[in-house]
């Protein structure tokens, strides 16, 4: 008989998005500041952004493709009962202390189900979860098939031992995406556009930039590239959209294109077996991009190209080893984007450790100057296991981690408060997105 097993994926009420997929697996609340323009686009990503954590449909993959388990994703917890044999948790910063509770009254209810906890977060969670009967699964849960033999026997143990290390890492072996045929993994994506599916996939997971020094995206990855071959990313593509008819597609790589050689590969063989008409959204470096590339991007089916800016001063960014282009070479490499059709997200972090009124300013001014299509303005975050945090930990002055969303100041910052900094969040928003409506309104 199978073992039945539910990957489950816990999510509190808030009135805004939340994604357990975005920042490097800790997740985000889309909580955009004060302000009319700012609480109206966080209702609009409310009710038209959502996908589950790829981590948490990849292991889902591999279970079903395991003949020993039945395997469901489930965002319910009523659909845990005594029939269930294992339940994988999913857990995130931005739903830490939700996750930890419910995840405590299912094992008090059900006693004979033996519950595991996974995510990029958990390393800091994880004694927590141990106190309370939960066996933790450190690294990337997918790949947790390739490192040992998964079966009842083997599953018990790990439970026993209260602790399993994820070893071995070829993207290349795992499943393919055999959760696109679960009814529950619905996602959406109405914001840009995408009304028929979006589904998440990735190509290349790690990341080696020196942002690593606040970025989570290595806590879990690490900072080596670990890539798939085109021709098995292909096959993954073309099995979501024979089973679910999707032509939309978000990348999921901390830093789509990082490896030219493998990016120009990965694009030719995309354009090469492109004839269902896919569309893809990247999320880059603009060092990465010239017209070379803008070309192939455009050619092989991307729609959207997202990327950091951080702000407009270098002295801000230099604080937390943030590399990026000068301001105006960033300008002209937005400008090869437009050329070619490509649609663009900037991505900025107001209230940085040396950020001020002035730096906000600058870094508002030039978000509208840049001539993106979208902008995304968010709060910096020392997030617990990164480098900064450690260093700063006497700066932190929050305690409950689900506020570690990007949206709010979890930090004594030397000019701002808690206050102020949603305020100037709110502006940032605001500035940007009346300019293009006034400029969408003088056409």
């Amino acid at each position: 008989m199978q073992k039945k097993v539910v990957i489950l994926d816990l999510y509190r009420n808030s009135r805004y998005r939340i994604s357990k997929d975005t920042c490097g697996g800790y997740g985000t609340e889309n909580d955009f500041g004060h302000g009319f323009i700012a609480k109206s686009l966080g209702f609009v990503a409310k009710f038209s952004l959502f996908w589950p954590p790829l981590a948490a449909l990849n292991l889902l993959s591999e279970f079903k493709n395991n003949n020993l388990f039945s395997s469901i994703y489930s965002q319910d917890i009523n659909d845990i009962d005594n029939s269930i044999d294992y339940v994988f948790i999913s857990t995130s910063i931005v739903c830490a202390n939700y996750e930890l509770k419910e995840t405590q009254q299912l094992v008090k209810k059900f006693p004979k189900i033996r519950f595991f906890a996974f995510g990029s977060f958990l390393n800091i969670f994880a004694s927590r979860y141990r106190e309370i009967g939960v066996a933790t699964i450190t690294g990337e849960p997918e790949f947790l098939f390739q490192s040992y033999t998964i079966d009842h026997k083997n599953l018990n143990l790990f439970h026993i031992n209260g602790n399993v290390d994820v070893i071995k890492k070829d993207p290349n072996n795992l499943s393919l995406p055999l959760w696109v045929n679960d009814k529950n993994t619905a996602t959406k994506n109405f914001l840009f556009g995408y009304r028929n599916g979006y589904l998440p996939i990735i190509a290349t997971r790690g990341c080696p930039y020196s942002c690593y020094e606040y970025c989570v995206y290595p806590l879990q990855q690490g900072r080596k590239i670990n890539a798939v071959t085109p021709e098995k990313l292909i096959k993954d593509l073309n099995y979501l959209h024979n089973n679910v008819g999707s032509k939309n597609f978000v990348f999921r790589d901390p830093v789509f294109s990082i490896n030219r050689k493998y990016t120009n590969e990965l694009l030719s063989e995309i354009e090469k077996n492109n004839h269902k008409n896919f569309s893809f959204t990247v999320e880059t470096h603009l060092n990465n991009i010239d017209d070379d590339l803008a070309r192939l991007f455009k050619s092989a089916g991307v729609d959207w190209v997202k990327f950091g800016i951080e702000s407009a001063v270098d002295d801000v960014k230099n604080n937390v080893n943030r590399y990026s282009l000068k301001n105006d070479e960033q300008i002209d490499t937005v400008a090869i984007c437009s050329k070619n059709n490509l649609k663009t997200v900037a991505m900025y972090i107001l209230c940085q450790p040396e950020d001020n009124y002035e730096t906000h300013k600058l870094t508002m001014d030039y978000s509208r100057k840049l001539g993106t299509n979208l902008a995304q303005f968010s709060l910096f975050t020392p997030y617990p296991g990164t480098p900064y945090y450690e260093k700063n930990k006497h700066m932190i002055n929050c305690d409950n981690f689900e506020l570690f969303n990007q949206y709010n100041l979890v930090f004594k910052h030397k000019i701002f408060n808690s206050i102020s900094a949603r305020k100037e969040l709110g502006k940032a928003y605001s500035n940007y997105y009346l300019n293009k409506a006034l400029k969408f309104g003088n056409k």
